[in-house]
């Protein structure tokens, strides 16, 4: 009843529906045929291990990053607490974005597949009580100019019910990738990654058969007399029947009088190699999605690398694409204009990059001496709790102000730290 409400009628949430709407290009996804011959969707891509890898990789990792509210008062930064009885912003994002209970890692891993696979994500808040975070499928929902103001509207057709409605832009944020030329819509990666895929999907097929076949390769048979089709079909399943298959592999085949000669047609070696390339498109799917191949445990394994890749991979992959708008989108629509000068929402990309203890215990003693954190934000971080003291600030003795109250004058270098003094 609450969702109903949400949506009212179909009448009532329709303004545009005797407009003439504009039609948009490539629009879910871009699937589609590829020269191999194979039908590249969002939902077969992901039979390809690399693809639904890399799909989950981008997904999970945005996911498991904390999405916050942060309000500026003066010079003091904190965070928006969550609050359960309001449903605030900050609720939504850190305990559940619905009434059904979703999590927010279930909410942001739909919301990049979406963006991902189909360069689309909508989400709706609609504005009803109590407050909620709803996403639009990407499949059922396109945008559309109002001509007589133009004003932005969403179209979108749900899934159970089959109504279709007309939602107000100031209700939806709509993320996407690849923007096309009217910059209204997205395109997602199977876009353009189609031909790579159709033919890591074809490889695979021809690899299944020749798996299927028992690891023995074609061959003809030559018979006496005219064969009509029947003749033929039942000849040639005769030898599938007896030879075909993992489980008469290099088994004997045995014909009747009639069958005169056989002969094997034997792989070339051009062929086997081909059956050992298939592996060779996951370089140019991880270049499509955007990861290092690491993640999907091929190219480099080092250590040292790996850990520069990821912070590459953090600043290039995630943060323009995903990261970054979706902050500054949500600023834009769930905040009011007496707040977005204030008040901003953030991914806490550190989760993303912690590294091992002792480099962590390393940093946070850097951090702590130079002033820049105290103790208790430090034991924060590591989800330790803090102590009375530990809220004050600290700093070496070795550092001092330009303009400070010992006696040193303002742009006179002060004593390095390390070094000791008269």
């Amino acid at each position: 009843m609450i969702l109903r409400r949400a949506l009212n009628t179909t009448e009532d949430r329709n303004p545009l529906k005797d407009l003439n709407l504009p039609q948009v290009v490539d629009l879910f996804g871009g699937a589609g045929q590829t020269t191999s011959g194979e039908n590249v969707t969002p939902e077969n891509s992901k039979t390809i291990a690399s693809a639904y890898r890399a799909g989950n990789i981008i997904s999970d990792d945005v996911a498991k990053m904390p999405f916050q509210m942060f309000k500026k008062n003066g010079d003091q930064v904190s965070q928006v607490p969550p609050d359960g009885f309001m449903r605030n912003i900050s609720y939504l994002l850190e305990v559940s974005p619905n009434l059904w209970q979703w999590t927010p890692f279930q909410f942001k891993k739909a919301v990049i597949q979406w963006q991902l696979y189909y360069g689309n994500a909508y989400i709706w808040r609609p504005p009803t009580w109590p407050p909620q975070l709803l996403i639009l499928p990407a499949d059922m929902t396109i945008p559309v100019l109002d001509m007589t103001d133009g004003s932005l509207w969403y179209r979108t057709t749900f899934y159970f019910t089959g109504e279709t409605i007309y939602i107000p832009g100031a209700e939806v944020l709509h993320l996407m990738i690849n923007p096309d030329r009217t910059g209204f819509n997205g395109r997602g990666v199977i876009t353009y990654a189609r031909e790579t895929m159709g033919r890591q999907l074809g490889a695979h097929k021809t690899q299944s058969r020749f798996f299927g076949q028992g690891l023995n390769p074609a061959g003809y048979v030559s018979v006496t007399g005219n064969l009509d089709a029947d003749g033929r079909r039942k000849i040639r399943d005769s030898y599938a029947e007896s030879i075909s298959g993992t489980e008469n592999a290099y088994r004997l085949a045995v014909f009747d009088s009639r069958v005169t000669h056989f002969e094997q047609i034997t792989m070339k070696p051009s062929d086997a190699q081909f059956l050992e390339s298939i592996a060779a498109t996951d370089h140019d799917i991880c270049n499509f999605f955007g990861i290092p191949e690491y993640k999907l445990s091929a190219g480099k394994q080092a250590y040292a690398s790996n850990e520069q890749q990821n912070l590459d991979y953090l600043s290039t992959s995630l943060d323009g694409p995903y990261l970054v708008q979706w902050e500054e989108g949500a600023r834009i629509k769930w905040l009011s204009l007496a707040e977005q000068p204030n008040t901003q929402f953030k991914f806490i990309r550190e989760s993303l990059l912690r590294t091992d203890a002792l480099t962590r215990a390393q940093m946070n003693e850097i951090l702590i001496r130079s002033g820049q954190r105290s103790p208790n934000e430090a034991r924060e971080k590591d989800d330790v709790s803090g102590y009375p003291a530990g809220d004050e600030f600290y700093m070496s003795a070795n550092y001092a102000g330009t303009s400070s109250a010992d006696g040193h004058l303002a742009g006179k270098p002060t004593q390095a730290p390390g070094q000791g003094g008269k």
